[in-house]
């Protein structure tokens, strides 16, 4: 009876640590900072990356008067990264959210547009259309 208790706890710690050992893969971080410049306007984003995942700061300077802040947050799908843009217009108290695409090219972040739908004040990338980067407002250079 002995035996048989001592077996069964060691082959319980066994598997506990097996399945641990399966849940604590670590997952590759990337950090990287990015720049923008686009005639007065400037643009600073700030990513951390995690598999297929992204969270990040974002903040757009317009012509040194004003500036939109926030946090960005989505996922990424081969080469595009799509999320959405939680940020406050400078001098407002409501925070505002939008959608958010990046197509990576040539080492490069390029911002892209999209028709908008909006749904409880939330606007988003209306579902079916194109997501166009041909004209960008930003094209991000990484700045290590």
């Amino acid at each position: 009876m002995k035996v048989t208790k001592s077996l069964f706890v060691f082959a319980m710690s066994f598997i506990l640590l097996v399945i641990q050992g399966c849940d604590s893969r670590e997952k590759r971080v990337v950090r990287t900072s990015y720049l923008a410049i686009k005639g007065a306007d400037t643009a600073i984003l700030k990513l951390v990356i995690t598999g297929t995942q992204f969270t990040g700061q974002y903040e757009v300077n317009y012509h040194g008067s004003f500036k939109d802040s926030g946090d960005v947050k989505g996922a990424i799908k081969g080469d595009t990264l799509i999320g959405d843009y939680h940020f406050q217009h400078y001098g407002l108290e409501k925070w505002l959210r939008g959608p958010i695409a990046l197509l990576k090219k040539d080492g490069r972040l390029i911002l892209g547009t999209g028709t908008l739908e909006s749904y409880m004040d939330i606007n988003y990338f209306k579902k079916g259309a194109p997501i166009d980067y041909s004209a960008p407002k930003f094209i991000f250079r990484n700045t290590y």
